[in-house]
């Protein structure tokens, strides 16, 4: 059974493990980030939407959050972080595929200009979709819930990660965390990561990898789980065919 590593954070990397099982693999949990909780406030006047890029967001947002804006409507990337505003309480939820670019241009086309909106996000991120958002007229209020921390493996944690043999893949969701792994992957260059095809959520996050694995680094078409498994599943999945793609 191949063995899958998972680089991000609880609890997300359980229920990733979850579906690795399910798909006959044999899942690695190694977090190399860890999601911390920020204090956060919401701004004041009326806010037309919510904003959500991250699961994340939603998961570490106040509980008050919820109540104040569960009757405005939500607008988020991808299922996974849809499905966490529904949980949250959210009826108007409206997913938008693709990254946040995609979700920029959805929500333009659903306010009008000079509407107000909370954006709810964590402290590590790109601008694309405030700069977006504003460019089109809109108000944009970051509301940052989380911050990401690295979260370097102890040595018995790699130790166990050795005994257990190679690695045929790993799953990495974050640029952080891909550049946590890549100071893993260096000293271990020609054992456990030697044939590992390096699975990327985003060009951005493979780039991190390129330097220390670049003829084993690919880049999901679409930011989401879904694609990334895509990846997985492929039969041509062994790390010959896999090659950087970071365009």
């Amino acid at each position: 059974m191949r063995r899958v590593l998972v680089t991000r954070p609880r609890p997300g990397a359980g229920r990733t493990a979850a579906r690795l099982n399910a798909a006959g693999f044999a899942p690695v949990v190694l977090p190399l980030t860890e999601i911390v909780p920020l204090q956060a406030a919401l701004p004041q006047g009326d806010i037309a939407a919510l904003i959500v890029s991250s699961a994340n967001a939603i998961r570490h947002a106040p509980a008050k959050f919820f109540s104040l804006l569960s009757d405005k409507p939500v607008f988020a990337v991808g299922d996974e972080t849809a499905e966490a505003a529904r949980v949250a309480g959210f009826a108007d939820v409206r997913s938008s595929a693709g990254n946040a670019a995609d979700l920029a241009r959805d929500v333009v086309a659903s306010l009008p200009a000079g509407a107000s909106t909370a954006y709810l996000c964590g402290r590590v991120r790109l601008d694309t979709l405030e700069a977006q958002l504003a460019e089109s007229g809109l108000e944009v209020w970051p509301i940052e819930t989380y911050d990401t921390y690295e979260h370097l493996p102890g040595q018995e944690e790699l130790v166990a990660l050795d005994a257990g043999g190679p690695i045929a893949a790993a799953l990495v969701y974050s640029a952080k965390g891909a550049a946590c792994l890549a100071r893993l992957v260096s000293p271990r260059a020609g054992t456990i990561f030697r044939s590992t095809a390096f699975i990327c959520i985003s060009p951005r996050v493979a780039r991190e990898l390129a330097n220390v694995a670049s003829g084993s680094v690919v880049a999901a078409e679409t930011p989401d789980e879904d694609a990334m498994f895509d990846l997985l599943a492929d039969p041509g999945h062994d790390p010959a065919p896999f090659s950087t793609n970071l365009a």
